[in-house]
């Protein structure tokens, strides 16, 4: 008793132990949880902010791209305008070379005889105007092919500069964007590996739960053990106890020393162990029989009837119904015994048949 007393308190302190290291599992567990899901929020929004960054990245691309593609149109419009202003140059640049080469082959001469052919003094002076404006015109001419040049070349390059210049900016907002992406795909990452650690804490925790509520049931079960309710789920029919002295079969008997057959089987266990029952069923037996001394017989729900012998302590009544695991008696010695053990046997239709097939 003084054994059993201390079992259970020992039993007692271990539990409350286990409780103990249960909580702060679970705590551990549950702070790990709430730290995962935080992160989780601030890389959503930092996801988000880089999502926003990158929209406006690819809307000021867009925008550039239009604005290049209308850089090429406008100077396509320029080249066009080039053209004519080139062509305008080349006709005027014919004209006056035309006029230099008379010019320059008798320039004086070709002025005087224009000035001396006047045949009166207003159409002296009329002649001079006339070679005034002449030359005038030549000036006028050569500071417009002057100044449609220097035209050409500005438009020229005022578009190159801005095609460039929007190239450049296309660069850098392609850098900035693949940078953004980089940092959004890292990010992606990250949130993956958060939500698989906050998938397997779940599991840790749920698994956790299950073995806290197995542990609390096999505490209830051992704090019932006394009032002899279910301490297994197992079919076996001895508690902690799995060593199998004499089988099932032809054997010498152990106190008759003749062969006889063992219809059933033997385990041994110490004196007062728990004697439970394989299955759900109804007592129908609960006394001495014979040289099985004290025995218990379970009608069990499927037909078979199972035997329990050499017991101790008999607890289980005739006509109570017991589930699996529940206890029915204690190991002991009674009867034709060599010592203590469980006599355990397994009849179907009256007949006994190898137990060791239905355990």
């Amino acid at each position: 008793m003084k054994k059993i007393i201390s079992l259970i308190t020992v039993w007692s302190l271990l539990m409350s132990t286990t409780a103990i290291y249960g909580e702060n599992k679970k705590d551990n567990l549950d702070n790990k949880l709430e730290k995962n899901r935080t992160e989780q929020i601030t890389i959503d929004k930092k996801i988000q902010a880089l999502d926003t960054r990158i929209a406006e990245i690819e809307a000021n691309i867009n925008a550039t791209n239009e604005k290049i593609n209308n850089l090429n149109i406008e100077m396509e419009n320029t080249k066009v305008e080039i053209s004519k202003l080139e062509e305008s140059i080349k006709i005027n640049e014919e004209s006056l070379g035309k006029r230099l080469k008379v010019i320059n082959s008798n320039y004086s001469m070709g002025y005087i005889k224009v000035i001396l052919s006047s045949s009166s003094l207003s159409d002296f002076f009329n002649n001079i105007y006339i070679v005034k404006q002449v030359v005038n015109q030549d000036k006028e001419m050569l500071k417009q092919l002057d100044e449609n040049k220097t035209e050409v070349e500005y438009k020229e390059k005022e578009i190159e500069n801005k095609k460039v210049e929007q190239e450049d900016l296309k660069i850098t907002l392609e850098k900035d964007n693949e940078m953004v992406l980089g940092d959004k795909t890292e990010l992606d990452r990250l949130k993956e590996e958060l939500l698989k650690e906050e998938e397997d804490l779940e599991k840790d925790i749920e698994k956790f739960l299950a073995e806290q509520e197995a542990l609390k049931q096999q505490q209830n079960n051992q704090n019932n053990s006394n009032s002899y309710g279910v301490i297994s789920n197992g079919s076996w029919p001895v508690l902690g106890y799995n060593r199998i002295s004499s089988g099932y079969g032809n054997r010498k008997h152990p106190i008759l020393n003749r062969q006889e057959f063992h219809t059933g089987i033997d385990i041994p266990a110490p004196s007062g162990t728990l004697t439970v029952a394989v299955d759900n069923g109804t007592i129908i037996y609960s006394g001495v029989k014979g040289s099985y001394g004290n025995t218990i017989m379970i009608q069990h729900d499927d037909g078979k009837v199972s035997l329990y012998a050499h017991n101790s302590v008999l607890i289980a009544k005739v006509g109570q119904r017991v589930q699996k695991g529940q206890t029915v008696a204690k190991i002991g010695s009674t009867g034709m015994s060599t010592g203590p053990h469980l006599h355990f046997e397994i009849r179907i239709n009256g007949k006994h048949v190898n137990p060791v097939n239905y355990l």
